[in-house]
C-alpha cells in the first residue's frame, strides 16, 4: 500500500511540474516573457557546458543573417541579455569573424522559483530539470545591444605584478538526487513540491550515537600565498539532514581544527557553515587542504542520515592556474590598477582573452613579454568583486554552435490568439 502511495505522489509531482513551471515564469521578473519582441524572429541554439563559444559568419549566413550590421545581434538567455564581442563594428561580419561570448550551461537559478520557499533550494549550480542552456539569438536595430569593449593590454615593463588574489573554490556535489523534507509514515514519505533539502548531494553520511560518521573532501590545486593577510581564510558548507525524529550534532573540520562551534539540528533541516576571518596558517598544505563534516547523532536508537550540498573555501593564493585551458576568478576594488602575470595556464600556441564580466571588457594576453605566461595590466576598477574569466583560445577549446533554428513567439495576450477555456481550482 506504501509503495502505491508513494508511486501516486512521484506520478502527480510529475504531472504537476508543467503548471508549476508555468507559474514561475509568469510570477518572476526574471522568467517571464517580458524579454521577448513578439514582431522578431529567434534564432536558438543550445548550451551544456561552460566554455567560450563562437557562432561562425557561415552559421549565420546559412539562416540568412550573413548582412546583419554586426551591431544589430543581440542574445537572450533565461530572460537576461547576454553580452557579446564581434571582431567589427558598424558592418556585416565578414566571413572568418564570428559572434563570441562567454556561455554557460543551465544551472539552477532558474529552479528557485519552483520551491515552496527560495531557501530551501540547498545549491543552484545545477538544475533540476536540465543542464543544457537555450539561447536565442536575434536582430535588434533600435540599440541597447550588450557588448565586450576590446581594451589595450600594454604591459607596464620593470612595474612588479600582483602577488596574489582572494580564490574561491566551490566543491558542488551531484552523487545523488536528495529527496528532502520528509515524514517517517512506517515508509518515507515526500513532498510532491519542491520542498526543503531537495536538490543534488552527496550521498547519506550515515551514523549512530555509538558510531558518528566523517566526510571529508580533499581540495586541491590551491597554490596558497602563505605572505597573504593573516585570517583571510573563510569556510562554508551546507548539509541537509534526512531522518525524521532525531537530533544530531554536525561539525565543520579543516585538517584537525574545528571551525566554529557544532551546529545542532533537529528532524529533517538544513545546517549553514560560514567561517570567516581564520588564519591562513590553518591551511597547513600550499595546495592541498582536506575539509570535514561529522555527523554525530545525539538521538539514542536512532540511525541518523545526512547529506552535503556543498563545501566552499575561500582564500589568497598565486596566480598559479593549474595548467587549466579556462579559468574564472575574482578581483578586489583597485584605485591604480591591476598587472597580472599568470603562471601555469594552458594557452597553447594562442593568445588567450581574458573577459572582465563585471566591466565588459576584452583583453588579449600578453604571451610574449615573459615566456610562458600570460600578462594583463588591467585599469583602475571600483567594482568590490570584479569576475573575470581566461579562456584559452585554441579551436578545440571553443564551443562552435553549428546550427541556429528558427523561433517565432506567439503572443497569447491578445484577442486574436486565445483560446476558450475555465480554469477551475480550488486550494
Amino acid at each position: 500500500m506504501m509503495n502505491k502511495i508513494l508511486q501516486t505522489v512521484t506520478m502527480i509531482k510529475k504531472l504537476l511540474l508543467p503548471v508549476l513551471l508555468f507559474c514561475a515564469f509568469s510570477a518572476s521578473a526574471q522568467l517571464n516573457n517580458s524579454w521577448i519582441d513578439y514582431s522578431k524572429t529567434y534564432y536558438k541554439f543550445k548550451i551544456g557546458s561552460d566554455n567560450l563559444c563562437r557562432i561562425p559568419q557561415s552559421v549565420l549566413n546559412a539562416s540568412g543573417l550573413g548582412t546583419t550590421n554586426a551591431d544589430h545581434f543581440q542574445l537572450w538567455k533565461n530572460g537576461q541579455q547576454i553580452r557579446l564581442f564581434t571582431p567589427v563594428s558598424g558592418t556585416a561580419l565578414g566571413l572568418s569573424d564570428f559572434i563570441e561570448f562567454s556561455g554557460e550551461m543551465n544551472d539552477g537559478k532558474p529552479d528557485k522559483e519552483l520551491y515552496l520557499q527560495p531557501q530551501f533550494q540547498l545549491a543552484d549550480r545545477y538544475s533540476l530539470e536540465t543542464d543544457t542552456a537555450v539561447y536565442f539569438l536575434t536582430v535588434n536595430p533600435a540599440g541597447g545591444n550588450l557588448r565586450y569593449i576590446t581594451s589595450a593590454n600594454p604591459l607596464p615593463g620593470a612595474a612588479v605584478p600582483d602577488a596574489f588574489f582572494m580564490r574561491t573554490i566551490d566543491v558542488f556535489y551531484r552523487t545523488q538526487l536528495n529527496r528532502g523534507f520528509g515524514k517517517d509514515l512506517g515508509e518515507y514519505v515526500y513532498s510532491s513540491a519542491y520542498d526543503n533539502g531537495e536538490g543534488y548531494t552527496t550521498g547519506d553520511i550515515v551514523a549512530t550515537t555509538a558510531a558518528p560518521l566523517t566526510y571529508t573532501e580533499n581540495i586541491s590545486g590551491l597554490n596558497v600565498y602563505t605572505a597573504g593577510p593573516p585570517n583571510s581564510l573563510s569556510v562554508r558548507a551546507k548539509t541537509f539532514a534526512n531522518t525524521d525524529n532525531s537530533s544530531r550534532n554536525t561539525t565543520l573540520k579543516i585538517f584537525s581544527t574545528v571551525l566554529g562551534l557544532p551546529i545542532q539540528s533537529q528532524n529533517t533541516s538544513e545546517t549553514v557553515f560560514n567561517v570567516s576571518n581564520q588564519p591562513i596558517s590553518l591551511l597547513q598544505n600550499t595546495s592541498t587542504a582536506p575539509i570535514s563534516i561529522t555527523n554525530t547523532p545525539i538521538t539514542p536508537g536512532i540511525t541518523d542520515r545526512i547529506v552535503v550540498a556543498s563545501i566552499s573555501i575561500t582564500y589568497p593564493a598565486v596566480f598559479n592556474f593549474n595548467n587549466q585551458k579556462s579559468f574564472s576568478f575574482d578581483l578586489a576594488a583597485s584605485a591604480t590598477g591591476n598587472y597580472l602575470l599568470i603562471d601555469n595556464f594552458n594557452f597553447g600556441t594562442a593568445a588567450p582573452v581574458l573577459y572582465d564580466i563585471s566591466n565588459g571588457r576584452r583583453y588579449i594576453g600578453d604571451i610574449v613579454s615573459v615566456p610562458g605566461k600570460v600578462g594583463f595590466m588591467l585599469p583602475p576598477s571600483a567594482i568590490a568583486q570584479r569576475k573575470l574569466i581566461l579562456s584559452n583560445t585554441e579551436p578545440a577549446n571553443i564551443i562552435s554552435i553549428s546550427a541556429l533554428t528558427t523561433k517565432t513567439f506567439i503572443n497569447y495576450n491578445t484577442a486574436a490568439t486565445r483560446g476558450d477555456y475555465i480554469i477551475i481550482s480550488n486550494p
